[in-house]
């Protein structure tokens, strides 16, 4: 079975730092809920916190996204 890989980045908002980026974590948690995985550590950017995270899918299976607490990549499905 081929299968194809969701990559996407967890986006906190701009204003977020101010409550300890306790709205980023319930998006992280969401996502992690939903079967994402994480992948390496959180990043800050001028005050937002981004979260990379992947998810394997069998080729042709709908994603969960879009969403408008990530940005979205896609990998070609890798050949067996």
């Amino acid at each position: 079975m081929t299968q194809s890989t969701d990559f996407i980045v967890v986006v906190s908002d701009f204003d977020d730092y101010l409550t300890g980026y306790q709205v980023f974590a319930e998006k992280v948690n969401r996502k992690l809920r939903l079967g994402y995985q994480l992948h390496g550590q959180p990043v800050v950017v001028e005050r937002m916190m981004c979260q990379t995270m992947t998810k394997v899918v069998p080729l042709g299976a709908e994603s969960s996204l879009p969403s408008s607490d990530t940005t979205q990549f896609h990998r070609r499905a890798d050949k067996a």
